[in-house]
């Protein structure tokens, strides 16, 4: 009988384990929620070809879909280097948050494939040897949402975040007026040769 445990020692270990799978539990509920919430704003975003804007604010559509979720979780956005574009920080509510504010819900950036390529392309092989605006122009969308590890007594404990992004828009319009306006050259010059 010396070696027993007490009927106290059970009890705190049963306490332990409880609190850690309802952690567990918390944590992946609201990992799942983030995720969900993340993925339906993506999906807004490509079906509107990128328009996620009313003005200075989120698109109803974005906000709808923060407001049927049960995603009440807000962060700091996070900061890109040696990069002109920021993340926007939006509230629940689909309003602007300042930049380094704590209560953006979700954050979303915008980022110009092709003027990224140039960039990189005359960094590797010198201004002035690259052919720029040979690409069409092309912009993805990187969102981010937030996830918590919160557990009921405690509250908040940690604050995580998870990111995605759209597949790459393109902007058919300029090339395809480009295309227009050749095909009116070769029009109005009907004796010329085009090679």
């Amino acid at each position: 009988m010396r070696e027993s445990i007490s009927i106290t020692t059970i009890f705190q270990i049963f306490i332990l384990f409880i609190l850690l799978f309802t952690a567990i539990m918390c944590l992946t509920i609201n990992n799942s929620n983030a995720f969900g919430v993340k993925d339906s704003i993506i999906n807004v975003i490509e079906a509107n070809d990128g328009k996620y804007m009313d003005g200075a604010n989120l698109s109803q559509e974005i906000v709808d879909v923060i407001a049927e979720t049960s995603y009440r979780t807000s962060g700091k956005c996070p900061e890109v280097e040696n990069s002109d574009n920021q993340y926007q920080g939006f509230d629940r509510n689909g309003n602007a948050v300042s930049s380094g504010s704590d209560n953006a819900a979700v954050c979303i950036r915008k980022v110009e494939t092709t003027k990224e390529m140039d960039t990189y392309l005359e960094g590797v092989l010198g201004v002035g040897s690259v052919a720029t605006d040979d690409f069409v122009e092309g912009i993805y969308y990187q969102v981010v949402v937030f996830f918590q590890l919160d557990i009921p007594v405690f509250k908040q404990v940690y604050n995580f975040k998870t990111k995605g992004e759209t597949r790459t828009i393109y902007n058919t319009e300029k090339k395809s007026n480009m295309a227009n306006n050749y095909i009116n050259l070769s029009d109005i010059y009907k004796n010329k040769v085009f090679i």
